[in-house]
């Protein structure tokens, strides 16, 4: 039973610093939306060309080309082009903070060796961050610098393994 109980909470463990660790950056550094800049607002300001019969999809792409067409295409087209712009560099941070935080975890969850739930939680929530950051900011992070942190981020785990194996070499000897 005790061992059973032993997962449970490493499993919660992990879930609740995951999720912690993802509010915490969205209070002190939140995703900017399409909101934020306004570009819907040049959208809905035109009438839609839509008719009807249409798929989202396809009205979608129609009042993209209505709105190019029309005197605040370009100003529309900035806007998007901005937001994407700030939205790439918020993905880059996304994925330095949680490779940070989720580095953290791993080293810290070393110290917890003793108390075996609450090192494999941490270490756990320690390389979901890691694997959702690198999900976030694939596409926005320079690959040099995403091919360091995985670099460093993988030897400190493989380094981190071998010391565990050795102890519980020591402790079944």
């Amino acid at each position: 039973m005790a061992r059973v109980m032993n997962v449970v909470f490493g499993i919660g463990i992990a879930i609740l610093i995951f999720i912690v660790t993802l509010l915490g950056i969205e209070v002190f550094y939140p995703r900017t939306t399409v909101e934020d800049f306004g570009c819907d607002d040049l959208r809905l300001s035109k009438p839609s060309p839509c008719s009807e019969n249409m798929t989202v999809g396809e009205c979608q792409t129609l009042e993209l080309q209505h709105l190019i067409n029309e005197e605040n295409g370009d100003e529309y087209q900035k806007c998007w082009e901005e937001f994407s712009d700030n939205r790439d560099i918020y993905n880059r941070n996304f994925f330095l903070i949680t490779s940070i935080i989720g580095f953290i975890a791993i080293v810290i969850s070393m110290y917890l060796f003793n108390m075996t739930n609450i090192a494999a939680g941490t270490a756990f929530s320690g390389l979901a961050l890691i694997v959702f950051g690198f999900m976030v900011g694939w596409q926005s992070t320079d690959d040099i610098i995403k091919f360091i942190i995985s670099l460093v981020i993988t030897s400190v785990v493989i380094f981190f393994a071998v010391i565990v194996n050795k102890r519980y070499e020591i402790k079944s000897k």
